[in-house]
């Protein structure tokens, strides 16, 4: 092997023309070995050894080669139907080359998000055309030991036959068709991929976040806000790429955290971006602000009150043009407002003031400002509710005149979210908006429902629960689960709302994050 990298270091130096070759030929080390000779001790984690050591003999004699080093690790990089030991071993040693040609680090994580988008939004299509429970497998990540749970050659994933550890019980799915099976059989594989990949991914950040400087994780973190921009962002189909970002805002959230949140805003508030975008990060921002378990009462107040600040501005600049309800108009209004609501049905004790100064300056506000039909809302003569009542955050105050416009956002955003936030408005005494849905019920809205860019408002919601069996373990500890026992709830008016309830509760807590099959302009 020394006498090896001798000659290579020779070749290299006296030859400019070898530097490409003698490249891919060390790159191409990084791919999985399904073959290893048994008459050798040598291991797969010893031979990738070897080649990074190669990689760096090689570098620090021709040090600009690292352009021509990217081309080659793109090159070499598997097709996304490889198998799992094919993608985690490449990505875990791509991954390794950027602690020391740094260089390359934006590059390289470029790379793998686009290739795990890919894997990612291929499971939710497949999983969209499935009618069936899925119990997903796990990859062990141990590169050493003998890969052969996918029977085919180490390429492709085509004629795959069913493993063991991989198979689908035949009893519970006696009444699926040849063709289902084959597609669960593709699923299961496919998610064991992402699975390692996002571990993998996890791992090295995670060690950044603990052994890197200041710079170097800066250095991560705003390459990972453009990476999100340009690949994730708007792939409507993507459920756990982005759990990367969710994760290292986690890691430092009065930075990281603060800077995404108003990223997304600044995405949300600026009219020269295209009406996908801004809703795609409306999207973004209430399930960020939902999920993450790591964000205070005082940023969650803030987000919401920069959310109702925009729609109120909207509104006054727009809601004398809206005549009759039209749900291919102000898609950004309406996906800003149900943002709005979802935050609360997830985060309304974030959203009670519980300063006494706070407290004391909500209650001098001039009560006659505020119309009698608003008042209806928030203050029933009959009263609501149980328990006694709350003091609100500013964000919220706005909250019952723009669920009064004309825009009726209480009809066009999601039925789930606003079926639930229904509820909890009233059992918190925050609001009482179930004389609105009544009255909504009468109206007719011509195209509701079809393939448009409010269909996506409706059922997009990106850090739904996380699922992945071996990765997991990096989100759980920072994921808010939706508490569907709340223990100011109370009993139902009638048998309707209650049944209406149960469903919402149970719907919440499976929001699906898959967009109406029929859209697919976001891809």
């Amino acid at each position: 092997m020394n006498t090896y990298l001798d000659f290579m270091e020779n070749l290299v130096s006296a030859h400019a023309f070898y530097i490409v070759p003698v490249l891919n030929s060390i790159v191409s080390g990084f791919r999985y070995r399904s073959n290893i000779p048994q008459i050798t001790n040598i291991t797969r984690t010893m031979s990738y050894e070897r080649h990074h050591e190669a990689l760096r003999c090689v570098l620090k004699l021709i040090p600009t080669a690292s352009n021509s080093l990217f081309v080659s690790l793109v090159r070499h990089m598997p097709h996304k139907r490889f198998n799992s030991a094919e993608q985690a071993a490449y990505i875990k040693n791509i991954l390794q080359v950027t602690d020391y040609v740094p260089v390359l680090r934006k590059q390289v994580l470029g790379m793998v998000v686009d290739q795990m988008v890919q894997i990612d939004a291929q499971i939710q299509i497949e999983l969209d055309e499935v009618d069936a429970d899925i119990e997903f497998d796990v990859y062990n990540l141990q590169f050493d030991e003998n890969y052969d749970s996918e029977d085919s050659e180490p390429e492709l994933e085509d004629d795959i036959d069913l493993s063991d550890d991989a198979s689908v019980d035949s009893d519970e799915n006696a009444d699926i068709g040849a063709d289902t099976k084959d597609d669960i059989k593709e699923i299961k594989y496919m998610v064991r991929k992402l699975d390692a990949m996002m571990t993998l991914c996890f791992e090295f950040l995670a060690r950044h976040a603990q052994d890197s400087e200041a710079t170097v994780q800066n250095e991560i973190f705003y390459a990972l806000v453009d990476i999100f921009d340009r690949a994730v962002l708007k792939t409507l189909k993507s459920r756990y790429t982005q759990f990367l970002l969710f994760f290292f805002c986690s890691l430092n959230v009065n930075v990281y955290s603060e800077y995404f949140l108003d990223h997304l805003l600044h995405h949300i508030s600026d009219s020269m971006k295209p009406n996908v975008t801004r809703v795609a990060a409306s999207a973004y921002i209430q399930s960020y602000v939902a999920r993450a378990k790591f964000l205070d009462s005082t940023t969650i107040q803030r987000v919401v009150a920069a959310l109702t600040s925009w729609c109120e501005s909207y509104a006054w600049q727009y809601e004398s043009q809206v005549q009759n309800l039209d749900c291919t108009k102000h898609d950004v209004f309406y996906a800003v407002i149900q943002a709005v609501m979802y935050i609360f049905c997830f985060r309304w004790r974030d959203l009670v003031v519980t300063n006494e100064l706070e407290i004391e300056e909500e209650m001098e506000e001039d009560i006659s400002s505020i119309s009698y039909e608003e008042r209806q809302l928030t203050h029933p003569e009959s009263g609501f509710g149980s328990g006694a009542p709350r003091n609100w955050c500013v964000g919220l105050r706005n909250l019952p005149r723009l669920v009064m416009s004309k825009f009726n956002p209480l009809k066009l955003c999601s039925p789930g979210v606003v079926q639930q936030f229904a509820k909890l408005a009233r059992n918190t005494h925050f609001m009482y908006v179930y004389p609105i849905l009544e009255k909504n019920r009468e109206i007719f809205v011509p195209g509701l429902g079809n393939a448009n860019l409010l269909q996506t408002v409706q059922s997009f919601f990106p850090f739904d629960p996380y699922k992945l069996g071996s990765s997991r373990i990096f989100v759980d500890n920072i994921y808010f689960e939706w508490i569907a026992d709340d223990e100011d709830e109370e009993e139902s008016d009638s048998e309707e709302e209650e049944s209406s309830d149960e469903d919402v509760s149970a719907g919440m807590m499976s929001m699906s994050i898959s967009p109406n099959p029929n859209v697919h302009f976001l891809q």
